[in-house]
């Protein structure tokens, strides 16, 4: 069987990017070929992949549909391999990941489990294949990873810049531990940890860490409306199963910590050995009927049409190293964090507050 012409295969491509455009500007192609002086035949060709314009051809296509000449018939990303660190081993391979650069060393965040997307698969910039990976992400195009389990995270998305360069957000879902531990050992630009009001002399060193507030809100049990039990003596009594956080999130030390305080013991607790990733999936647990209560954070209650009992007022707070604060990357997450789309889109959660956001702490 003959192979593609890749010349071919890229006029074809193109060809669906302006057609795809031209549409989007509501125009017939006998609209396109009358504004950029051609006959209705050569733009047909060109959007079926069968001519490749001239380069005067393609700066009127692109004048005349508000678009680059790049962004109409620029070459497709290419495969770049990478030496890449690995946040946690691939379950299969290939594995989609995103590949991002930190602080000039390469990183793999792998799109795999719950953090293949919430509703749906991430887009991703990458894979990891065998002991390599290769970066899709294309030139002009840059990513801050922060890292933290705080279900907001995401919403920074919204408030960094547009470019040029074009900043995108890649979020590592983890622990307050985990993340930490990532920050210092520099793969990821930023960590997001949380803990209870008044704590703050737990922090990581100020000489080290610059110390950014984020928001704060309640965290404590959930459980589907009308279930038995209002504590987690009534909870371990009735045997109700839990659905339980990773060692080393501040979820669980508060759950370890009630635990304590009632002189319970871990055993007796229905499903303390589980463990998922996050504290919508703590909700989800919760609200599908396989857990009857877990301890997440009051708006991921609200969200899930949950009951929630609080137990405590946490901070989330955003750690980022002194020593790269002159990057790029810092520029771009320390200017998300002061502008007022990402206040507005915390504000449209209930349960967050945001007394700290953008405050050095």
């Amino acid at each position: 069987m003959p192979m593609p012409d890749p010349a071919s295969a890229r006029d074809r491509h193109s060809g669906r990017r302006l057609r795809l455009a031209r549409l989007a500007g509501g125009l017939s192609q006998a609209d396109l070929a009358r504004a950029c002086g051609l006959s209705r035949q050569a733009v047909v060709g060109v959007e079926a992949g069968d001519w490749s314009p001239s380069l005067s051809v393609a700066l009127k296509m692109a004048q005349v549909l508000g678009r680059t000449v790049e962004q109409l018939f620029g070459e497709e990303a290419v495969d770049r391999p990478v030496a890449a660190s690995l946040l946690e081993p691939p379950m299969s391979d290939p594995t989609r990941a995103h590949l991002v650069e930190v602080f000039g060393r390469w990183v793999a965040l792998p799109l795999q489990g719950e953090r293949t997307g919430t509703q749906g698969f991430d887009a991703a910039s990458g894979a990891i294949v065998g002991s390599g990976a290769t970066s899709w992400r294309p030139d002009g195009v840059r990513a801050v990873v922060v890292a933290g389990c705080d279900p907001a995270l995401p919403l920074l998305r919204a408030a960094l810049p547009l470019g040029p360069p074009r900043w995108e957000l890649a979020w590592w879902s983890c622990g307050s531990a985990a993340a930490l531990d990532l920050l210092g050992r520099g793969l990821v630009h930023a960590a997001a940890v949380h803990q209870p009001v008044g704590t703050r002399a737990q922090l990581p060193s100020a000489q080290r860490f610059t110390r950014i507030g984020f928001a704060s809100w309640r965290e404590g049990f959930l459980r589907r409306p009308g279930a038995g039990g209002r504590c987690l003596e009534d909870f371990v009594s009735q045997r109700q199963r839990l659905v339980n956080r990773e060692p080393g999130a501040e979820a669980r030390t508060l759950l370890d910590s009630e635990l304590g305080r009632l002189g319970a013991p871990a055993t007796e607790v229905l499903g303390y050995g589980s463990q998922v990733g996050g504290h919508l999936a703590v909700a989800s647990a919760v609200a599908a009927g396989t857990a009857d209560f877990g301890v997440a954070t009051e708006p991921v209650a609200v969200a899930f049409g949950l009951e929630f009992l609080p137990l405590t007022v946490e901070e989330s707070v955003i750690l980022v190293a002194r020593d790269r604060l002159d990057s790029a990357e810092m520029a771009a997450l320390l200017g998300a964090l002061g502008r007022a789309e990402l206040r507005r889109q915390l504000l449209a959660v209930t349960g967050y507050e945001l007394e700290i956001l953008g405050e050095a702490l």
